[in-house]
């Protein structure tokens, strides 16, 4: 759920946001079953967001996932059909954005966001546990 105020700003400028979550439950993940419907109530309740929904531009998919970690090799085609010309990638908690993903490029911009929950990954990036990570990296694509 930290991820809609993110999500709310980059539709509300204009991008189109597609919100992926697991296809099943993974520990205390959302699933894109139950981010569907919530959606649907967050837009009740904020007319922008209900204008964005409408409009396409804020939407949900499923990563075809099951683990609280994102295989970028063995997302849904879904998932992989929506991301094919995105402008950016964010990665948004430790397992998906530090612990597999940390290092991940792309063509396109990414912004991998997290905070550290274990000892042993706290040690391997030379940091503390609870430090938040924010790393940006620029897309490998030519754009023009």
């Amino acid at each position: 759920l930290g991820m809609f105020p993110l999500a709310r700003e980059l539709a509300r400028r204009g991008c189109e946001v597609v919100l992926a979550a697991n296809e099943v439950p993974s520990i205390n993940d959302i699933t894109a079953g139950e981010l569907a419907p919530l959606l649907l109530r967050v837009a009740a309740a904020d007319p922008a967001v209900a204008v964005m929904v409408a409009a396409g531009r804020l939407r949900v998919c499923s990563s075809g996932s099951d683990l609280p970690v994102i295989d970028l090799a063995r997302i849904s085609p879904a998932l992989a059909a929506e991301a094919a010309d995105a402008d950016l990638v964010v990665l948004e908690g430790m397992g998906r954005a530090i612990e597999t993903n940390l290092r991940a490029r792309f063509t396109c911009d990414s912004l991998k966001l997290g905070m550290v929950k274990h000892p042993e990954v706290a040690t391997c990036l030379g940091g503390t546990l609870y430090d938040c990570v924010c790393k940006f990296d620029r897309g490998t694509a030519t754009k023009p």
